[in-house]
Order: C-alpha cells, then sequence, then structure tokens
C-alpha cells in the first residue's frame, strides 16, 4: 500500500484539532507501557522459574501482540480512523526480508568503517554462555524480540503517532514532532543525552522516509529489528562496555567519543549520524522520483472506518 491517501490545506483543522491529536498520543503512550513492561519483566520471570530460553520469546511475542491490540484498539475503535491509513497493509514478507538484509548490512558497514580506521578492535568470538544458554542460542532466540522492537516502535510512531499527527498538522511538523517524542522516550537508555536525542531524531526520520520511499512500515520494520538485533548480539555495539554483553563478536571501541559516542550510545557519534543522513537523503529522493512523498506543507487525509464496516488488523 502506498502513503497516496488524499490530502487536505493545514486550514482545514482548527487548532483545537491538534491538542485532541497531542491527547490521543499521550493516551496511547500510557496504554502501550504497560506492554512493554509485562513483556519485559513477565519474560524475565518466566525465564528463571521455566528455561531461560523462553525469556526473548515470551518477550518479543507479547511485545508484538500487545502493540498490535493496543494500536488496534486507538485507531480504528476510538478514533474511528482506518487501520489502512497507517501504511501496514498485510505481511509483505520480501520488503520485511529486504529491509533485514539492509538494517544488518548498515550496521557492519559502520562497523568495518570503524575498524578500518583504529576506532574499534576485534577480541574475540565468543559462544560461551549466556543466562543459562548458549550465546549462538540465545542470539537466534532474540531475533523474535528485536523483531519486536522493528512492530513496535515502527508501528507506534511512524504509523499512529506520525498519521495522528499529520492528519492535524503539515507533514514537516509532524514528521519533526513525532520524532522528538521519540527521542524523549529513550531517556531510559544508557548514554541518553542531548546528542543521543537528536542522533535518535535523526533515525526516526530515516525510518519514516522508508515509509514514503516503499509505501508501507514493512521495509523499516525489518530493517529497524536487523539494526538493533545486529549491533546488540552480534557486533555488540550497543552494549559493549556495560558489563551486559551478549553480543558473539566481542569488541572494544578506542575512537574519539565525538566519532563513536559512548559505549552504551554509539548512536550519538558523527559517523552514524552523517550515514544515516545519506541514507535519509537516499530514501527521500527515491520516494520523490516514484511520486510517493506527500506535500510536506500540507496535511494527510483522514481515512474514516465506515460505520457499517469491520475493520482487519491487518488491512
Amino acid at each position: 500500500m502506498q502513503d497516496d491517501a488524499p490530502i487536505m490545506p493545514v486550514e482545514a483543522k482548527p487548532f483545537v484539532s491538534v491538542s485532541i491529536g497531542l491527547a490521543w498520543i499521550v493516551l496511547y503512550i500510557v496504554l502501550i507501557a504497560p506492554v512493554f513492561l509485562f513483556s519485559a519483566f513477565g519474560g524475565e520471570r518466566l525465564g528463571r522459574v521455566t528455561w531461560p530460553g523462553i525469556s526473548p520469546l515470551f518477550h518479543g511475542i507479547v511485545w508484538i501482540a500487545g502493540v498490535l491490540l493496543i494500536t488496534w484498539l486507538v485507531r480504528v475503535k476510538l478514533n474511528k480512523r482506518s487501520w489502512s491509513g497507517m501504511a501496514l497493509p498485510r505481511l509483505q514478507l520480501s520488503r520485511l526480508a529486504l529491509g533485514g538484509f539492509a538494517g544488518l548490512s548498515l550496521i557492519l558497514i559502520i562497523a568495518a568503517i570503524e575498524y578500518e580506521l583504529g576506532w574499534l578492535h576485534f577480541v574475540r568470538i565468543d559462544t560461551s554462555m549466556h543466562r543459562g544458554v548458549s550465546k549462538v542460542l540465545w542470539a537466534i532466540l532474540c531475533l523474535t524480540p528485536s523483531l519486536g522492537v522493528g512492530v513496535s516502535e515502527e508501528l507506534g510512531f511512524r504509523g499512529y503517532v506520525f498519521q495522528t499527527l499529520g492528519e492535524r498538522m503539515p507533514v514537516w511538523v509532524a514528521a519533526l514532532l513525532m520524532s522528538i517524542i521519540f527521542g524523549l522516550l529513550h531517556f531510559t537508555l544508557s548514554g541518553f543525552n542531548a546528542a543521543f536525542v537528536i542522533s535518535v531524531m535523526t533515525i526516526s526520520l530515516m525510518f519514516l522516509s522508508f515509509r514514503f520511499a516503499t509505501g508501507t512500515l514493512w521495509f523499516a520494520i525489518g530493517f529497524h529489528g536487523a539494526w538493533d538485533w545486529t549491533e546488540t548480539y552480534l557486533v555488540g555495539l550497543s552494549t559493549t562496555g556495560g558489563g551486559y554483553d551478549p553480543a558473539l563478536i566481542q569488541i572494544t571501541q578506542t575512537g574519539p567519543a565525538f566519532w563513536v559516542g559512548s559505549q552504551q550510545a554509539t548512536e550519538s557519534g558523527a559517523l552514524f549520524i552523517l550515514i544515516v543522513l545519506c541514507v535519509l537523503a537516499i530514501a527521500i529522493t527515491y520516494a520523490t522520483a516514484v511520486g510517493r512523498l506527500p506535500p510536506l506543507t500540507r496535511q494527510l487525509g483522514a481515512q474514516r472506518v465506515a460505520p457499517m464496516q469491520a475493520p482487519q488488523l491487518t488491512g
């Protein structure tokens, strides 16, 4: 599905509509938060009383199911807007897989650049036990919560939050505000600071550009999930030096903090930001070329659910 919904002039929506949209987003975040907490702590508890490997599986499955359900309830049942307006049609495996390959490749390219510059150093391949499970098996199991990150954050922010704002304000304002919210909500991560927020905002805009370029969220979901999995469980760019390092490839980083970020927030490094900006520019250029980039100074069209329509979760 493409982002080809009708557009309306900015003046067509009063200021009160923006306030209502922001209120819906606050409610949405409040409703989503327990899903994250239950999936994380519930999975941890279940792993302790049964088998440790069940923890990431439970975490990922509950995360995905919970976010899908809450988003459907708020978007379709409460907001009375169509599910298709969020650019998540039925599963598109080819775009999901292509996005996954692209996300994995980009992280490996960044790691290779740091290695060639002498900023990243290979230590060893670690196949030891991790939480009672071999790291190889743990990495495989953690594909599920990594996909959960992709589904929840892309559907939640580049889907619901952006669409809700974009139906009430110019697209460029909605994109910027969505990215600010996305960046600020990462405050629980180690290394959180102004540079990290700016970097995460830039990454958020890159993911949104994938929605424009492909017309759906599936490429961004695959890209995001693979990005997180690769830097956490394969190369360890986001975990090295923190005492918790489940990565198969153990590394150390000694490059300038300005370029590589902190040990726990490598996305705040200038190298990450520059590469993300390049990818963002390519995606926007492609979206423009194929006619999928919405007019940035106008609003997105609001697709309402017909009174007798039975909304479907997948399309």
